[in-house]
């Protein structure tokens, strides 16, 4: 098993579905993620680092954001497969990828891996601070969701029903979702890089109803 060809492998074929996907969930998106992965994973130094980089390019396939009907843990299953990766390997990204989104974070996994801890802080990471905001607001306006409802509860969303349906505004979205990511990160190196970001979000909120008058 090559692990560089195959690193190699996962990066066109990621850039190549993602090609004119909105640009909050792109290769600008996937390599940000493995930014953060492989800065975590040297301060942690827990979990196998190639698995840690694969699943990072990896773990948008087949997303429901991108494409409602894809099987996307089936499609990097049978790419990997094909890339010579082994069935070990294989395993441990696909269980990645059923786990990392936060609409699966209501009913909880089978086993914390390392492996999943550092992927899934690295994606959450990408969803907060300056850059969370400008993705938040990115992926609403490609929604044609409003930017502001005057009035709209502040509420977090508390099952993947609730989360799947709220129709919420992209301020709305903060409270649903982004305010919650600090207190969910699963690595030490985690929290301590999300806490400057998510206090960047609660700057950006107090100036936007400082501006609307709310």
């Amino acid at each position: 098993m090559d692990k560089l060809q195959i690193t190699g492998s996962c990066e066109k074929f990621v850039k190549d579905y993602l090609a004119g996907v909105e640009s909050g969930h792109n290769w600008y998106h996937i390599s940000r993620v493995l930014i953060n992965a492989r800065k975590i994973y040297d301060r942690e130094k827990r979990g196998d680092p190639f698995v840690i980089d694969i699943a990072s390019l990896l773990h948008d396939i087949g997303d429901t954001k991108i494409d409602p009907a894809a099987d996307g843990p089936g499609m990097v299953s049978d790419f990997l497969s094909e890339s010579g990766a082994s069935s070990g390997i294989i395993d441990q990204v696909v269980y990645i990828m059923n786990y990392i989104s936060f609409r699966d974070s209501f009913s909880g996994c089978e086993a914390r891996t390392a492996e999943l801890d550092i992927v899934q802080d690295a994606d959450r990471l990408d969803a907060i601070g300056a850059i969370g905001v400008a993705r938040a607001f990115s992926y609403g306006g490609s929604r044609g969701n409003e930017i502001y409802i005057p009035g709209e509860a502040r509420v977090t969303a508390t099952t993947r029903e609730e989360y799947r349906s709220s129709g919420v505004s992209t301020i709305g979205h903060f409270y649903e979702k982004l305010l919650s990511l600090k207190d969910m990160m699963n690595t030490e190196t985690g929290r301590i890089m999300a806490l400057e970001r998510h206090q960047f979000m609660e700057s950006f909120l107090e100036q936007f109803y400082r501006e609307v008058g709310d």
